[in-house]
């Protein structure tokens, strides 16, 4: 039962908060909605609100009666699918939604099937009728060749088709020269008439003979001519009865083979086939009966902001619903959106791997998007792999669509390349603004120590907006707020040694904490929670030199090229030169790209979504209409 919408406005604007769908950073939040259909207009509002990519129905746990007779309509879509398979050559195309009928779904089911077999009866009565026909035709066609090749010896034809008891008589049409290779025995009549095609063979003899005459024929391959009973001893007679009669056939057969094609591409029945596919799609749909059983109730999640926006794309189809956003029953967790078609979708892989950010987590994959490429780029820096593997990642992805990745990821390789002034190892092609990773080794690493503390202070900043998120912006504060400042401080020791005395303070804010957070506790919380800190201490310190491996990479990556050039200076044979060359590069494109695609991979997981992702939310799966697929609809 829907709950009024005043009630339920009022609800939706304390429940779930306003937010701007313009937001990257937090999966787009998802309202509970509760709607009624009347049954008649049931099939044609799931397919509208399931064409727009924004519902997510889902199923009760104590089900009421169904709003639909499930079992009822795969029946007569059964029997359906038999006329569709056995008339699958003639069938007219599919009309995906067709002119709308407000019936009942068990109606319109019934009513398609119907209509297609009737249609499957009048097909089949004209194909018997098309085939009967032709046949015919062909007799008098060939009669018609033999005409002409008996020429004036037609008179008196008309008495070899009527059979007696005396005579065998019989005309047949022969391959051309074949009559010739046979002997009939003595007392049988014959006479072979030249066709435009068949010899055309006349034999009169006793009716005792017939089984060895007609083997005689059968050995050359001979078809007996068919002699109308029609047929009038005239010759002129013949000729015009003949040539009124095969006129007739085909103006029958025009006739016929008109209705034939009218049948094949009837747009009625085309209507049916929709019908039948959205039918088909609806019955494996499980909702409920309004308590009064006069509709269907429909509840689950949308990404629409209001539920006018539903309500309108269902009045413009004529479709009256009730439709209001009210809090979810039950303990039911809200799913999240992470699907849309913005230029960091294909990145959503690497958050997937873990599984899926909550409603209140942060979705990092358009920081992903940028990440992934910077790190794999500095780790693989030279401008020919770079554009090597951009090239096989645009040609890749028409096959595997998360190839795609590799275009950005070899693009930022190339630019670092650049940087470096590397082109497939050689260092004289380009000029460098920095020089080679080789002459840096230290500031190298170095560098990427902080990129791996930013990345890290990053994602312990989206924990406390997380926290703020989740209303735990209290307990962040004594509780992992002073993890970050004792980190923080703790690196610029390094580099600036009176930052120790932030680390102290840091220290003695986070025990402050401790005790708050224990007043109420007993003492063992106050343990775990110390062991907490040097654990998350611990943790800390091996991420952040985990970064390490980014410059080292860097430097075994020129390595690697190096090693390849002296390889190439020991051979004397250009040829072979080139070969070692080519072999060398794609042997550091194909391993040294993939273990460095590897070790990206794991920072991002490991290093950076660890600091503030939990993975405690579930997909959003919308609606999928039988005419749109989900690729096709965030595409």
């Amino acid at each position: 039962m829907v709950r009024s919408s005043a009630y339920s406005c009022k609800i939706c604007g304390n429940y779930l908060p306003q937010f701007d769908t313009r937001m990257t950073l937090r999966p787009q939040q998802v309202h509970w909605f509760e709607a009624e259909v009347p049954r008649e207009q049931t099939v044609y509002a799931l397919e509208i609100l399931a064409n727009s990519g924004s519902v997510q129905l889902e199923t009760r746990e104590h089900r009421a009666l169904p709003c639909v007779r499930g079992d009822l309509i795969r029946r007569q879509l059964s029997q359906l699918d038999k006329l569709i398979k056995r008339h699958q050559k003639d069938l007219p195309p599919t009309i995906e939604g067709s002119e709308k009928k407000f019936e009942r779904p068990e109606q319109i089911a019934e009513e398609a099937l119907n209509k297609v077999r009737a249609w499957s009866i009048e097909l089949l009565e004209i194909k018997q009728q098309i085939k009967r026909l032709d046949l015919e035709r062909n007799e008098l066609r060939l009669f018609h060749e033999c005409l002409v090749a008996i020429g004036n010896d037609a008179e008196g034809l008309d008495a070899v088709g009527h059979a007696t008891d005396l005579l065998y008589k019989h005309i047949f049409a022969c391959p051309q020269g074949q009559v010739n290779t046979v002997k009939l025995e003595n007392g049988v009549f014959e006479r072979v008439y030249r066709g435009e095609h068949h010899d055309f063979w006349l034999i009169i003899g006793m009716s005792d003979r017939e089984e060895v005459l007609e083997g005689a024929a059968v050995l050359l391959q001979c078809k007996q001519v068919a002699i109308p009973d029609w047929l009038p001893k005239d010759p002129d007679e013949q000729w015009r009865l003949l040539e009124k009669r095969l006129k007739n056939l085909n103006d029958h057969l025009v006739t016929l083979e008109s209705r034939l094609s009218q049948l094949q591409s009837d747009k009625g029945i085309g209507a049916c086939l929709g019908s039948a596919q959205l039918l088909r799609w609806y019955s494996n749909i499980s909702i409920d009966q309004t308590p009064d059983h006069s509709g269907c109730q429909l509840a689950g999640w949308t990404t629409a902001v209001n539920p006018d926006e539903l309500v309108e794309s269902l009045l413009a189809a004529g479709i009256t619903a009730k439709l209001v956003f009210v809090p979810p029953r039950g303990e039911l967790k809200p799913p999240v959106n992470l699907e849309s078609s913005r230029w960091d979708r294909d990145f959503g892989v690497f958050v997937k791997l873990l599984g899926t950010p909550g409603r209140y987590e942060i979705d990092p994959t358009p920081l992903v998007a940028v990440i992934v490429p910077l790190l794999f780029g500095f780790m693989f820096p030279d401008l020919g792999h770079g554009l090597v593997l951009a090239l096989a990642g645009g040609l890749l992805s028409r096959r595997h669509k998360a190839a795609i990745i590799l275009v950005p990821c070899g693009l930022v390789a190339a630019f670092f390349g650049l940087l470096f002034g590397e082109v497939f190892g050689i260092h004289d092609l380009i000029a460098s603004p920095i020089g080679s990773p080789m002459d840096h080794p230290l500031q190298i690493l170095i560098a990427t120590v902080l990129v791996g503390v930013s990345l890290i202070m990053l994602g312990l900043v989206f924990s406390g907006i997380e926290a703020w998120w989740r209303g735990e912006t209290g307990r962040w504060m004594l509780e992992e707020a002073p993890i970050i400042t004792l980190y923080l401080s703790a690196a610029l020791t390094l580099v600036y040694q009176p930052a120790w005395i932030a680390s102290i303070l840091s220290l003695a804010w986070y025990l402050v904490g401790m005790v708050v957070l224990s007043w109420h506790e007993e003492s063992k919380h106050i343990l775990a929670r110390i062991g907490r800190l040097i654990e998350s201490s611990f943790q800390l310190v091996v991420a952040t030199f985990s970064f390490l491996r980014v410059g080292a990479f860097a430097l075994a990556h020129a390595g690697f090229s190096i090693v390849v050039l002296e390889l190439v200076k020991q051979v004397d044979t250009q040829f072979l030169q080139v070969v070692i060359f080519v072999l060398g590069h794609v042997f550091i494109i194909i391993v040294e790209g993939a273990i460095v695609m590897i070790q990206t991979t794991r920072l991002v997981l490991f290093e950076f979504f660890m600091r503030f992702l939990r993975f405690e939310g579930r997909i959003y799966t919308p609606l999928e209409s039988p005419g749109i697929r989900k690729e096709e609809r965030v595409s």
